[in-house]
């Protein structure tokens, strides 16, 4: 269970053990913010379905939670919060590989391949039952008034509107006929980019920095461009609008805390950029040469250490979680070159992003 634990770390998932004849469900690593058990309640309520499937996927309102049957009893599930999280490089990729994710899993428990099976995407609703599929035909109107509710919510950083706002907008067809019928992944890819438009254009409005806003929008764009595919689509407009969300929160508070917490939340949010010291004293309005002692003061490491390892951290995410080149991850990083993107991992894990990638699954492997 140790490697499964390790695998979920990496993805910013819980993790949760459910056993289906015992009705028991226990968290494996830490156990998120949810004094009332939401999630495994959520999970005990649907336990028959679960048990129906090898790999599923529950489209929730508040992010998404990937089961993997590892015996007939005995099920794990990662569970991905959007509304607790703002990483949305990595949640884009691992909801593109949802398969990818379920079958490591599978073998990590049990030692040998998995099967060859199709990921079941399940919808449900807040109140923990099952939804048929009964998708609207597309309507304007309605589009409209949910993007415009969306949009609301997240300028005004409302989290029960937003959730009510993209439950409705699940119910409109905003994808099919409309859009690339002979070719239905540009079609979704242009969709999501439209719809980033429109999410950028609404913060600028409100007030969030311009170079901001537009290095945002080409990091979600590129993103989009490199997916080979939507396992779920709608969980990919629901987590981009989540980041969108998290994003504008985060910007409203980060004025306030000290100049250490700015410093590393500033580092995490812009993780796909080449930082220094100088742009960072710009960008929080402090004094270069206060950044370091701050920092360091309180983390023991320099900001540049810290830059590093955050990299490489998003990069092993990278190389569990989706099928980017080395060269993909790199650039996606900022990384001036190849080469020194691979330096860099070996001087940190000791590994190369090569072995890391193919001996992930090793029981003796340990990072």
């Amino acid at each position: 269970m140790n490697d499964i634990q390790k695998l979920a770390d990496i993805l910013n998932a819980a993790v949760i053990l459910l056993n289906s004849n015992t009705h028991e469900a226990n968290y494996l690593n830490a156990q998120p913010t949810d004094t009332s058990n939401h999630t495994i309640n959520f999970l005990l309520a649907n336990i028959q379905l679960l048990s129906n499937h090898q790999y599923q996927s529950l489209n929730s309102p508040w992010g998404h939670i990937l089961t993997c049957q590892i015996t007939n009893n005995l099920i794990i599930c990662l569970s991905f919060n959007y509304s607790e999280t703002s990483n949305e490089l990595m949640t884009m990729h691992s909801l593109s590989n949802l398969k990818s994710i379920s079958q490591i899993i599978y073998k990590l428990y049990n030692g040998k391949d998995a099967p060859d099976t199709d990921v079941i995407i399940t919808k449900f609703s807040d109140k923990q039952l099952v939804k048929i599929e009964n998708n609207q035909p597309f309507d304007a109107t309605l589009f409209f008034n949910a993007e415009t509710d969306i949009i609301k919510a997240i300028i005004y950083s409302h989290n029960e509107q937003l959730t009510s706002a993209l439950e409705k907008l699940s119910y409109i067809k905003i994808i099919g006929e409309r859009f690339a019928n002979n070719n239905y992944i540009r079609g979704e890819k242009d969709t999501l980019i439209s719809y980033i438009a429109v999410l950028n254009r609404a913060i600028i409005q409100w007030g969030y920095p311009v170079e901001s806003a537009f290095r945002l929008h080409n990091d979600l764009v590129q993103e989009i461009e490199l997916s080979s595919q939507f396992f779920d689509f709608f969980q990919v407009i629901r987590e981009v609008t989540w980041h969108y969300f998290n994003v504008i929160k985060n910007y409203r508070v980060t004025n306030f805390l000290p100049l250490h917490e700015r410093i590393r939340q500033y580092v995490k949010e812009h993780i796909t950029e080449s930082m220094t010291l100088d742009d960072i004293a710009t960008r929080l309005n402090a004094s270069k040469k206060l950044l370091n002692p701050a920092f360091k003061n309180e983390y023991g490491i320099t900001i540049t250490q810290f830059i590093r390892q955050v990299k490489i951290d998003a990069a092993k995410e990278l190389l569990i979680a989706s099928d980017l080149t080395l060269l993909d991850i790199s650039n996606l990083l900022s990384f001036s070159t190849t080469t020194y993107f691979v330096k860099t991992f070996k001087e940190i894990t000791g590994l190369t992003p090569k072995y890391f990638r193919q001996h992930f699954f090793d029981q003796h492997l340990h990072l």
